[in-house]
């Protein structure tokens, strides 16, 4: 059983330290920690190269964007099962790949995820996931395993989003290929939440990407049943009689 740790940065020399340290100090050393650098120009590398006999793929080439280096990291990967943590965030604690290895040996599903924690903010629970889930939310990417042959099922990540790719890719796993999953049902990382896609700088061009991603898998009837069930009705969802009721008419179970 064996983990491929993917690492994507630029100029992240302030946190990719503690991103590396969380990743050494693993209890289960089944893992390979490979780092795709887009060429930082901020000390990013003089940090890496610290502990550049500890990582076993470290590659720092100009990229095209967040999306295009995680397909690349994804190429060089060797393990069963594949995650991505960013540079700017960190595991929980020392135990998480343990308890991940014990979770794939008791069923061995596609996908992994689990909570993710928040600097000074509290829990994030990614436990209900349905039609109505993933128009807002995903399974957060840093706290999703993913087995190593979807990506050759599924295909990788789609560099014509910017911002969105990781939510098109669950969009397209969930609902085109019915992939299978297990939550975990514990918090994997701690998550920093200054990331590319919560930028106020880029909301317009975030909702353009949103736009057109739920073109391709929703019909524009479909879109507006699941939005007026999010906003007026999602509170009965949780009775499981009114719930079946309800997905007779919005179908928004997966």
């Amino acid at each position: 059983m064996k983990f491929s740790i993917i690492t994507v940065c630029k100029n992240s020399s302030d946190t990719i330290e503690n991103t590396i340290l969380s990743v050494l100090n693993q209890a289960f050393k089944g893992f390979e920690h490979i780092i795709i650098d887009g060429v930082s120009t901020d000390g990013t590398l003089d940090v890496v190269n610290k502990y550049r006999d500890k990582i076993a793929v470290v590659i720092s080439e100009p990229d095209n964007g967040l999306y295009d280096a995680m397909n690349k990291g994804i190429r060089y990967s060797s393990g069963d099962y594949i995650f991505f943590l960013n540079s700017d965030d960190m595991f929980l604690d020392g135990s998480v790949l343990q308890k991940a290895a014990n979770s794939v040996e008791n069923n061995k599903k596609e996908l992994l995820y689990g909570d993710q924690a928040f600097v000074n903010n509290g829990l994030r629970k990614h436990n209900k996931l349905n039609k109505i889930y993933l128009m807002k939310n995903t399974p957060c990417q840093p706290a999703t395993f993913y087995r190593r042959d979807v990506f050759d099922k599924y295909g990788d990540f789609d560099t014509n989003f910017k911002i969105v790719s990781d939510q098109e890719w669950f969009l397209r796993a969930f609902l085109h290929h019915n992939v299978s999953r297990y939550y975990l049902g514990f918090a994997v990382t701690i998550f920093n939440s200054g990331g590319i896609s919560t930028s106020l700088k880029r909301e317009e061009e975030l909702n353009r990407e949103r736009d057109e991603m739920f073109r391709r898998y929703f019909s524009e009837s479909e879109r507006k049943k699941l939005e007026f069930l999010s906003k007026y009705l999602r509170c009965f969802t949780t009775f499981p009689v009114i719930r079946q009721v309800l997905n007779m008419f919005f179908k928004f179970e997966l």
